[in-house]
């Protein structure tokens, strides 16, 4: 029997009646064995490990002050963000109302519009509408 090791399953030869079984391996083909995985648990060295300083240390203190000006840059800047981003909004809102001024007006024209052509003559309408 040929076996077909990427797809997990014995092959049986085209004209013979045997079944397909999974091979004994508890794993996905290709994939380590679970020994070889080792799981990466209990595994020690590879995390940081944070330095623990004294609160009255000068590397203390400057990391406390480069830490306050970083959060102080960075409360700026969401600051400047949130009035650009409010700025932005009026000028949408202006926008959007312009815009609306302007649709209404052509509602307003396409109506007369309407309203004048349903005035004119049976004949001049068809005329125009090319109609006979």
């Amino acid at each position: 029997m040929q076996r077909l090791s990427f797809l997990g399953y014995q092959s049986v030869p085209s004209g013979s009646s045997g079944n397909l079984s999974s091979t004994s391996s508890d794993s996905p083909p290709g994939s380590p064995s679970p020994s070889e995985r080792g799981g990466g648990y209990g595994k020690t060295g590879s995390g940081k490990c944070k330095k623990t300083l004294d609160k009255h240390s000068d590397e203390y203190r400057l990391r406390r002050e480069r830490n306050n000006i970083a959060v102080r840059k960075s409360r700026d800047k969401a600051k400047i963000r949130n009035m650009e981003t409010q700025h932005k909004v009026l000028e949408l809102s202006a926008e959007n109302d312009r815009l609306q001024r302007k649709v209404d007006q052509l509602s307003r024209e396409l109506t007369t519009l309407r309203n004048l052509f349903k005035q004119l003559p049976e004949p001049l309408i068809n005329a125009a509408t090319g109609r006979c």
